[in-house]
Parts: C-alpha cells; sequence; structure tokens
C-alpha cells in the first residue's frame, strides 16, 4: 500500500511539473508588417530606407538564431499590390511583449512599415 502511495504521489508531482513548464512555454505570435502608404510607391525609396530594411532584415535573421523567430518572409506581389504584407511568426510570453518586439523593428520605428500581432499557433511545420 505504501508503495502504491509513494507511486501516486510521484506520478501527481510529474504531472504538476510538466504543467508548470507548459505555463512558463512562451507562445506563439503572428505579426503581420504592411508597407505604410508612401513606401508603396517605389520611386519613393530613399537608400537610407533601403538601409533600414537591411536593418530590418538583419534583425530577423538574428532572432532567429536567437529562437525568437520561427519563421518569417513576404509575399510575392508588387509593392504598390494592397494585399502585400510580410509575416513573422514568433515566440513571445504575451502580448505586451509581441507588440513590443514588432514595434521594436527598424522599418517600423521608421514608419516605412505598420505592424499588427495576433495570438497563432502553428499546427503542422516542415522544421518540426
Amino acid at each position: 500500500m505504501k508503495k502504491l502511495i509513494f507511486i501516486s504521489i510521484l506520478f501527481i508531482s510529474f504531472q504538476a511539473a510538466a504543467q508548470d513548464s507548459t505555463k512558463a512555454k512562451p507562445k506563439e505570435w503572428l505579426g503581420v508588417l504592411t508597407l505604410t502608404e508612401k513606401y508603396q510607391d517605389e520611386k519613393n525609396w530613399t537608400k537610407d530606407d533601403q538601409a533600414v530594411v537591411g536593418q530590418h532584415f538583419q534583425r530577423l535573421v538574428k532572432m532567429k538564431e536567437d529562437g525568437v523567430i520561427i519563421l518569417a518572409g513576404r509575399m510575392q506581389l508588387p509593392m504598390s499590390d494592397a494585399e502585400m504584407k510580410g509575416l513573422v511568426i514568433f515566440y513571445a510570453k504575451d502580448e505586451k511583449e509581441a507588440l513590443q518586439i514588432m514595434e521594436e523593428d527598424p522599418a517600423v520605428k521608421a514608419k516605412i512599415m505598420q505592424a499588427k500581432v495576433f495570438p497563432y499557433a502553428v499546427a503542422v511545420s516542415k522544421c518540426n
């Protein structure tokens, strides 16, 4: 009987620990980037604007290396197409942190892009 009680307590302890680690796991978020109206026309781009977008890209690469970014890319549409968007799937602990990650992007800070975030869950991935 003592053995059964010990095993039951051990099982409950492992289950509680597993639930706690699940709570601590960062959530997945979808960041949607769109060009501001000015930058939907290629004639309005300067070398400085292009440099900022280069910083934006390098930041995404660094965040991927740090394990924050799951994937990032953009639709292969002309910049002038209103449907053109960039998508970033990433980890953050909550909506506040997710917004902060997107708002600290150099292209968003420079008002080249606008960002929105949505709670997200990857269901199928080639990476897993």
